[in-house]
């Protein structure tokens, strides 16, 4: 929208770790909080997944951290059209966490020799 910096929420379901007992679709009622086949061939459950048709109203994730019910459950901000402050912020969050990727690669490497 000409320019201006815009924030959206979305929700998702990390399917490694969702344990497919669909209490998160049963408690919320979101119509888009759906299931999929799992990626992983040996799982059998279908798991929990957020379509594109959310709208980030945020209810399905009250609901499901207010009942601790799935740990898999997160919130992510996209940002449009980012100042330079969300710029600097990325760059410096993606530096951290390639320092300590890098140092704990370290670590491994040394351990496994």
């Amino acid at each position: 929208k000409s320019g201006q910096r815009e924030v959206k929420t979305r929700f998702y379901v990390e399917s490694e770790t969702c344990t497919g007992d669909h209490a998160c679709i049963r408690l919320s009622g979101c119509p888009s909080l759906t299931v999929k086949p799992p990626e992983d061939i040996l799982r059998e459950d279908p798991v929990a997944y957020v379509d594109n048709s959310c709208v980030g109203c945020g209810v399905c994730g009250e609901n499901v951290h207010a009942a601790v019910l799935c740990p898999s459950f997160s919130k992510a901000e996209l940002i449009f059209n980012p100042t330079g402050w969300d710029r600097f912020k990325h760059g410096l969050r993606q530096m951290v966490i390639g320092f300590l990727q890098r140092r704990a690669d370290r670590k491994r490497a040394r351990v496994t020799l």
